[in-house]
């Protein structure tokens, strides 16, 4: 065998130095360098799972406020929905108490209206009676030449006046 890495041009003492060399170089990175490196490596690996399980952990939490702000948003939709339905009813109400105030104005003042047609009418046809009752005195008395005193001419426009159709109300 000696011959044979002999001919492939290879010293067993050279092989032999290098491989406890390269034992000694393994040795020595292992224990200085691909130590620091392997930490470097799990202390990255540890850092990278702490962040995933803060992500995880602020999404969570941001679901949660997300639910939150949810809830709370359609709490005050039903709110801002109750408190205009509320306006409506009060306007409404109110509509309906101002509908009815002005009927009942209307109605008042309607009553007012035909009172003072109704005593306005009265009036109006008693004035009427009067002077047509002092007509026909003055007519009488111009037709009969003489004067009649004061019972008689009361006497006559009562007559008179009985005498003319009466008026419905």
């Amino acid at each position: 065998m000696l011959d044979i890495l002999h001919d492939l041009g290879i010293d067993l003492s050279t092989l032999i130095i290098q491989i406890i060399g390269f034992f000694i170089l393994f040795i020595v990175l292992k224990k200085y360098v691909f130590g620091k490196l392997g930490q470097a490596i799990e202390d990255r690996k540890r850092d990278i799972r702490e962040r995933i399980a803060g992500l995880d952990a602020d999404r969570v939490e941001l679901e949660k406020q997300r639910e939150k702000a949810k809830s709370r948003l359609e709490e005050i939709e039903a709110e801002a929905r109750e408190k205009i339905q509320t306006a409506v009813d009060q306007a409404n109400t109110e509509r309906d108490r101002i509908l009815e105030q002005t009927q009942e104005d209307v109605a008042r003042e309607l009553d007012k209206a035909r009172n003072t047609i109704r005593r306005e009418t009265e009036h109006a046809v008693t004035e009427l009676r009067k002077q047509v009752g002092d007509l026909a005195v003055d007519i009488a008395g111009r037709v009969l030449n003489s004067s009649l005193d004061d019972q008689e001419h009361r006497k006559v426009v009562d007559e008179f006046i009985t005498q003319l159709p009466s008026q419905k109300k």
